[in-house]
């Protein structure tokens, strides 16, 4: 199958589920919203993870030790959005650096005052919206 001119120009992660086994400060000291608990992260990944494996596994992790080097990877560019009251925020800002340590273009949407998945709740439009707009203008720039 024929793909040309169709490329990858780039990605956008929004809210990435990444953690590691050791926990965050975010995730130790953030507040809970009714989007995102503890409980409801760790459940998610018990989901996720292979049996006896740890939040450290690559694909919950591709940060981590367990990972393949991020050097070796061909990534467009990327835009990550992160909410700044977000319980994986730290995790999310981690992989983000790790990203730029391997020589990956990676630009960083902080949504501040927000939580984990904010743009679902109705009272939230005006950082909704920021969101949407700055999704807009990565893509037009790619």
């Amino acid at each position: 199958m024929n793909t040309e001119p169709v490329r990858l120009a780039g990605g956008i992660a929004i809210h990435l589920g990444f953690l590691r086994a050791e926990l965050s400060k975010s995730f130790r000291e953030l507040p809970e919203t009714p989007l995102l608990t503890r409980d409801m992260v760790n459940k998610f990944m018990s989901l996720a993870l292979p049996d006896g494996a740890t939040k450290d596994f690559p694909i919950t992790c591709p940060m981590g030790p367990l990972a393949l080097p991020l050097d070796d990877l061909k990534f467009p560019p990327m835009l990550v959005a992160v909410a700044e009251m977000d319980l994986i925020r730290d995790s999310e800002l981690e992989y983000c650096e790790a990203m730029k340590e391997a020589s990956k273009e990676v630009e960083i949407l902080v949504n501040h005052g927000m939580g984990h998945c904010f743009y679902l709740n109705p009272e939230t439009t005006t950082q909704t919206n920021k969101l949407i707009e700055e999704i807009v203008n990565f893509i037009v720039k790619h």
